[in-house]
């Protein structure tokens, strides 16, 4: 139904790997160990009075410390590198769509003539999960969101982070951008959103409940601007006909349904888009099936998956040894010739 991902494969990468071009420097304490220790041939004289089980000590004390050095040098040059355990990049070609989800939260979305395993839940709520499992679907697809009653406004910008697409569209909530229905103003919004994106392929899918009754663009101006831009806009009118009931406040209400299909009917056709109705659960799923097979522009691009970063982890060790080459530092052994 939906489009795949294809396979991938875990493994080590490193994100700044020039990094590892310092590693030479790891044998910088070995050298100046050896200058140290061509330095203590003198003091051969002195270490012959010590005990040598002492001597045995101070000597893998001595060689310690070196040791020590050099595998934090070590550590820390793996850090800078960056370390990743993640997925290897691969090319894939991918069919993207740039795409405006502009969705209706007015008032009457409180509407509960949608059925849902035995319930009614209010329109809004079943709009979101069909719209959540299209935005899973839409994997190579920027996707953003504009939100509409009296007033519309960006809820999320074009984006192929869809977690936390998803994120924002579970902040969604009925009346806050009024209980008017601003049909044009969410249109227009939308359009802004899309007309300096850099894809070829636009898209808009407006889905309202009503009919235009606030705002200050008309909405088919809105959608000859689009069809200027080249952006096609398709429009979903939700809802059953006839009156429905509306729970606000412990209170149920029953109004009539007022889609104004006609001038949803006429955007769509304007920009080349296509005008769905949706009066039952089933149907609104159909729908955003119907939208799934639009037309998609090809892209070659290369997969970047980011890896879990590990670096922190190596410079916390780096930082344990660093502390125990300190301790070595102070030992009474130190000063014993080795």
């Amino acid at each position: 139904m939906f489009l795949n991902d294809l396979p991938s494969f875990s493994t080590w990468v490193f994100a700044s790997p020039l990094w590892l071009l310092a590693l030479p420097v790891v044998c910088l304490p070995f050298v100046m160990f050896k200058a140290r220790q061509r330095q203590a041939i003198a003091l051969a004289s002195i270490r012959d009075m010590i005990p040598r089980p002492l001597q045995r000590k101070a000597s893998i004390l001595r060689h310690g410390g070196w040791v020590l050095r050099s595998l934090v040098l070590l550590l820390m040059i793996v850090a800078l590198a960056r370390p990743q355990f993640g997925q290897l990049p691969g090319r894939r070609s991918a069919e993207g769509v740039d795409i405006m989800l502009v969705v209706d939260t007015s008032g009457s979305m409180r509407a509960r003539d949608f059925e849902v395993n035995g319930r009614r839940p209010d329109r809004l709520e079943v709009i979101k999960a069909v719209i959540s499992e299209f935005i899973s679907s839409r994997v190579d697809d920027r996707i953003g969101m504009v939100v509409f009653g009296s007033d519309a406004y960006t809820q999320s910008p074009l984006t192929l982070d869809h977690d936390v697409l998803t994120q924002f569209l579970e902040q969604v909530q009925i009346g806050m951008a009024g209980d008017g229905t601003a049909i044009g103003d969410g249109l227009a919004t939308a359009v802004k959103r899309l007309k300096d994106a850099p894809g070829k392929s636009h898209v808009v899918v407006l889905l309202t409940d009503g009919a235009n009754n606030a705002g200050r663009i008309d909405p088919l101006a809105a959608a000859q601007a689009a069809k200027a831009l080249g952006i096609r806009v398709h429009t979903i009118g939700v809802g059953s006909e006839g009156v429905v009931p509306i729970v606000q406040d412990g209170r149920v209400f029953h109004i009539k349904a007022d889609i104004d299909e006609k001038t949803l009917r006429g955007i769509s056709d304007e920009t080349g888009g296509v005008y769905f109705r949706a009066a039952d659960t089933n149907a609104l799923i159909q729908v955003y099936r119907e939208i799934d097979k639009l037309e998609k522009n090809k892209r070659d691009d290369k997969e970047k998956q980011q890896g879990r970063d590990v670096f922190p982890g190596i410079l916390l060790v780096a930082c344990a040894i660093l502390m125990l080459e300190f301790a070595w530092r102070g030992s009474r052994y130190r000063r014993i010739p080795a």
